[in-house]
């Protein structure tokens, strides 16, 4: 898995682009860097994931975990986070639901305008 963290300081909203296999080591260097990120900018409350070129990993343990990691690395549930994935939503619905079932504010899209829309829905520009 390779991946990139950048912020956008227009939509106030960090971008993260995941290629390759969703590992869970991987993911906690990811989380770290969106932590990172969040502390420098402490009014962003967004992020929009690119997963388009990602594929979920196969083990259901890992992604149980994901949340939970992503908390320890100081990413807060109170984040509003959009996935955006290739062709179909079901092959990381269990993702958006773990996250969902452990309080984070989560949702699948397959583009990203639907999936910015959803994510400033209530913000003003």
């Amino acid at each position: 898995m390779q991946f990139t963290v950048t912020y956008d300081s227009e939509t106030e909203c960090i971008l993260v682009s995941i290629e390759g296999e969703l590992r869970l080591s991987l993911f906690d260097l990811m989380a770290k860097q969106v932590a990172d990120y969040m502390a420098k900018h402490p009014d962003c409350k967004f992020i929009l994931n690119d997963l388009t070129n990602a594929i979920p990993t196969k083990s259901n343990i890992e992604t149980y975990y994901m949340p939970k990691r992503a908390l320890k690395a100081g990413v807060d549930r109170s984040m509003k986070r959009a996935l955006v994935v290739n062709g179909d939503l079901s092959n990381f619905k269990f993702l958006e639901t773990v996250f969902v079932n452990q309080g984070n504010i989560v949702k699948l899209f397959n583009n990203i305008k639907d999936a910015k829309e959803w994510l400033f829905a209530s913000k003003e520009f």
